[in-house]
This record gives C-alpha cells, structure tokens and sequence, in this order.
C-alpha cells in the first residue's frame, strides 16, 4: 500500500478482544465526502525500464471529515454500515480524476479495496465492473489491493464474492505482504496477480541479509506462482538496488517519487530507476531465450467458451493455450486437458456440454510460473524447478507476453551455457576467466551512461607463503578468496573474475564509489582473517614467517593479505582496455604502498 494509505480488508482484533462496532456513530454524507475529497496518485514503476507501470490511487483531505487517516474511514463506514456504499464511490472518484490524465492511459489504476463483508446480498461493490464499463474502462486495466488484516472476516462469502469480481477481470494484489502469520496460505488460495512486500522487510534491506533473504524468497514465490512482486515504501538507493537484486519487478516509494497531487503532467518514466545496460554477453543469453520461445496460439481473457474451442479446433497440436488481458500481459494458461471432462465426454447435444460453453473462460486458467525475456537463464532454472508439475515458462518483455518457454528448451539453454562457461573459465576457482573479464572490461569501459568500476586484487606475500606451506595450501587460499569473492560482490551489473594465480578482478557497471570502497576492505579484513587459519601457531602467534625473498636472501614476510586497485570511470567518459588497464597498472604500486592496502582513482580526462 503506498504512502499515507491504509485500507485493509483482512484485520484480526487483538487476542482475547472481541471486534468492537459502534453502533451509535453519526453517518456519514458520502455524496458530500466524494465531493469534497480527492486522491493523489504514486506511480509504480518497472525495475528494468524506469517505464511507468501503474499508478496507486491514495484517498486525500478525509480530515474535515474527522477521520485522520483511510483506516478510520473505513473502520467508521463499516460500523454503520455504509462501507458497500462508500467503496464504489470512492472508486468512481479515482477513476474520474485517473481517466482525466492523458499520460495515464496503458498503465494500470490500483485501488484498495477494504472489502469487509463484500458478498452479503444487495451488496454494490459485486457489481465494481460495471462501474467500469460507465467510466470506459476494462476490469484488466484496475487493480484491486487486498490486504490480510481482516482475515477474521473471509468468509466463504467473501470467497466467493471475490472470484467472481476475478472472474469478470479484476487484478488482485496482495497488500503488506509479511504482516500477518497465514499470508502464504492466502497467496496460494487467492492467487493473486500481484505480491506487494510489506516495508518492514525493505527498511534497511541493503545492510540485513535476512530481510534480504526474505524478500528473495517471496520473489521466487510469486514467479512460481504466476505474481509479479511489488517492492513498495522504498525510500534509498541502496534499498531499490538491493530490491532489484532481489527478484522484484516493480518499485513504489519516494526514492522514485513522492504521490502526485498535481497530475497535469506525469512523467512516462524515471531515468534514475532505469536498470544497468548489460553487455555483448546478456544480450547473447537473451537471443537463445528467445530463439527457443514457443508462438503458441493465445486467447483474450474476454473471449467466450465457444471462441477457445475454435481455437483448438483449429489449432491440432495445440495442447496449450495462453491467456492475455487486454493489455498482452499474460493471466495464465488453459490446458486441453481440462476441457475433456466437460467438453469430450458427450455430443454437442449433451448438457455437460452446453454447460460447459456457458462458463466463463476464466474458470480453467491456471497460473503459470512466469519470467522476463532479460532474466538470467539460471534464475529461470530455480523458477521453473520450484514449480511442480509445471509444462514450462510463460516468458514477457516489459510485462507484455512474448511466447512460451518449454523445459526442454529451458535445460538446452542452461546446456549450451554451461560448456561456454566451462570453456572460459579458471580451473581451480570455476570464476570467469581471461577471455570473460576482457570482454567486461570493454563493453563497461565503452558504456557512458553510468560511473563503472573496475578493480584489481593482488595478494601481499603470496609467494613465500607457497614456498613454506607448499602449493596445496596455496591453492586453498586462491579457493578461499573467489568463495569470498562471491560472498562480498554480488548484485546486478557486478562481475567477478580470476586472472590466475593470486591475481583476481571484479567489476561493477554502476554504484556509489564510496560504498563500494568499503565493501572491498570488508572483503579484504574477512581475507586476512580466515586465511589466518592456514598457518601454523607459532606464525600466527609471531604475525610473520621467514622466507627467501626473490633475491635469495633470508627475511621475514608479513602474514597473507591482498592489495586492492579500483578505477572509476565516471558517466560520459570511455576509455579503450588498454587505458583502462593502463590505470590499473598504475594503481597497483600505490596499492602496495597504502596504509590500508586500497588505492582508488577517479579517472578524470584532460
């Protein structure tokens, strides 16, 4: 739910306290409230594009009214029984002022629905779609958040109620994902179209690998299960890094920006959100993906029974068939198999049959694990093998249906990428290697668009550490590093890669210096520590051992440590690799010079 807006719909009361109503509270005049308030709108904006996907309608001036916040509103309508009422003029209000803005038009409106005792009978809010229709708009394009706070109020009527408001094109979301204890048991039961993550578990996401953890998880989750995930109320940065590196699709919150109140002139997209441009290498595991889609006949989720079976009619080897909404973004999948029972088992004359053709269409689709045409074919391995019974991938570009990935296209993929890797790729640390870190090297050095770092690691005292303790030991020390390596660099548009021997290089094709900076000294103290281990204790009690220098003498050699070298090239700036690498050799020396072993430059052109 976006800033200043609370409207749940599953609350539990306290333990041990019943729900308390007021009976004798004054009611409200609602044509006289939806007169006078009004609502902003906070976009919600595509992780990969900066693109503008939907917007968040969020109820405003309801404080002459009495009530200082939406969940006061709501709580006060439900007690004397005006919140069927109330609802579905709030949304004719949302849609008058979300209709009005021209810019608006092909994103999606998303409302909060709070949605106690909806079901019951004369109830408006079962007939949302036609409001809808009068204000010229497809249930597809309106998004309804539900939230788990009034759990205590679902009831098989509210079951009900909600699928069929599914079933005549609605969008749901699941609002403040992570709030409440049976959240995942809703997400399977409800299967929800959208997952919004509760910001308790992005405060702070950037520093706390659990809520990390967490928040990939669901992520994981939600694809399984056909959602996109929302990462809402995110305010820095780092937290909207750390969310995108998490697996989430969409980000709201003041770090994008605050809600509009002045919706004359929304932008169609955000630059400062827009995702890292890959290299030559994304762009090769995206052509495979792509080659290997499956144009599958698709079928609008508006169409009729009749018009699905013309289309298997018409279409022998089809045994799937892809739903689309109005806007080409995918709702699931229809399998063949389904219809047989209802549709095979008599003649055309047959009441199953007739029946059949008078359901909706909606009824058969099931939901599909679903992927972008940019995501690693890796993630799309976990993906698809956490989903059981799965036929394959539904695969989309900027959330718009582009064909279907099969499991046997997907592991041909994930083969073919795995003899690449292996054939450029260190032996002892299974990190890329020369030929991968060249090739980063000059499609970052070349890309304007963003700062890039590129930084080089070389061990301090390697060579009579080897000499001492053998090469055994050396190479566990080169193991120990690439694994630390992988613990510390991480995210999207990092790359990692070992020269050879004692040498390592790590690259980044965007953020903040400073904070990268600390990062490599948190790598390189975790470095000195655990290698600590693999001397003997009379060295790790002395702090040194002594060895033949490589002039034949005798001295003593500080314990195992490494330098680090870090060149920034700043956006707009390009160099060739081999200025690049230029730099870097220029930076080693200083390296081995400094206090704390790390030397860093801004790259500055004359």
């Amino acid at each position: 739910m976006g800033s200043g807006h609370i409207s749940p719909l599953f609350a539990a009361p306290l333990p041990g306290h019943a729900q308390h109503v007021q009976t004798d509270a004054f009611d409200l005049d609602i044509p006289e409230l939806i007169e006078k308030t009004s609502y902003a709108f906070q976009p919600i904006v595509d992780f990969s594009t900066g693109v503008v996907y939907g917007y968040e309608a969020l109820i405003r001036n309801i404080e002459p009214f009495g009530f200082k916040s939406p969940t006061a509103l709501f709580n006060h309508a439900m007690a004397t029984g005006q919140l069927p009422e109330l609802e579905p003029a709030l949304l004719r209000k949302a849609l008058d002022i979300f209709s009005s803005v021209l810019t608006a038009r092909g994103t999606k409106l998303f409302f909060n629905l709070d949605g106690r005792g909806i079901g019951s009978e004369l109830d408006p809010r079962a007939h949302l779609a036609t409001i809808l229709t009068e204000k010229g708009f497809s249930p597809s394009q309106v998004c309804l958040e539900l939230s788990e706070r009034h759990q205590n109020d679902y009831s098989d009527i509210t079951d009900h109620a909600l699928n069929d408001l599914r079933r005549s094109g609605f969008l749901l979301a699941l609002d403040d994902f992570g709030q409440g204890f049976s959240e995942l048991r809703l997400m399977h039961d409800l299967g929800p179209d959208y997952v919004k993550i509760d910001r308790f578990f992005l405060t702070g996401i950037d520093t706390d690998p659990r809520r990390k953890l967490f928040v990939t998880t669901v992520a994981n989750l939600a694809h399984v299960l056909g959602a996109r995930v929302i990462a809402e109320g995110v305010e820095t940065e780092r937290e909207f890094k750390s969310c995108r590196d998490a697996g989430c699709d969409l980000v709201q919150g003041f770090y994008v920006t605050p809600p509009l109140e002045n919706m004359k002139a929304p932008k169609l997209f955000y630059d400062h959100v827009r995702a890292p441009v890959f290299g030559n290498k994304r762009k090769e595991e995206e052509g495979r993906i792509r080659a290997e889609l499956l144009q599958l006949p698709t079928i609008s989720d508006g169409a009729s029974m009749s018009q699905l079976m013309d289309l298997f009619v018409s279409n022998q080897n089809a045994q799937l068939v892809p739903v689309l909404d109005s806007n080409q973004e995918p709702r699931g999948l229809i399998h063949e198999s389904d219809l047989k029972a209802y549709l095979y088992a008599g003649g055309f004359g047959d009441e199953d049959y007739k029946a059949a053709l008078d359901m909706p269409l909606r009824n058969f689709v099931r939901s599909c694990p679903i992927a972008d045409i940019d995501s690693n074919a890796d993630m799309l391995l976990v993906t698809f093998a956490s989903s059981l019974n799965s036929d394959g991938i539904i695969i989309t570009q900027n959330f718009r249906y582009v064909g279907f990935l099969s499991a046997t296209s997907l592991l041909k993929i994930i083969h073919e990428k795995r003899i690449e890797e292996a054939q450029d790729q260190n032996p002892l640390t299974r990190l890329p290697g020369n030929e991968a870190i060249n090739r980063f090297i000059a499609e970052a050095a070349k890309i304007r668009s963003s700062n890039r770092h590129f930084v080089y690691f070389d061990f301090d005292n390697f060579k009579p550490f080897n000499d001492t303790y053998g090469y055994r030991q050396g190479d566990r020390a080169i193991i120990l590093f690439s694994e630390l390596m992988q613990r510390h660099i991480s995210g999207t548009g990092s790359f990692r890669g070992h020269i050879g021997g004692d040498d390592f290089f790590a690259g980044y094709m965007s953020g903040d210096q400073t904070e990268i900076a600390g990062d490599l000294l948190t790598l390189k103290r975790a470095f000195k520590l655990d290698v600590e281990s693999f001397y003997d204790q009379a060295h790790r009690e002395r702090g040194y051992i002594e060895a033949t220098d490589r002039f034949g003498a005798t001295r003593m050699f500080s314990l195992l440590d490494c330098s680090i070298s870090m060149l920034t090239l700043p956006s707009g700036v390009s160099l060739t690799p081999a200025q690049v690498n230029a730099e870097i050799a220029a930076l080693k020396k200083q390296a081995k010079r400094s206090d704390d072993g790390l030397a860093v430059k801004t790259y500055q052109e004359d």
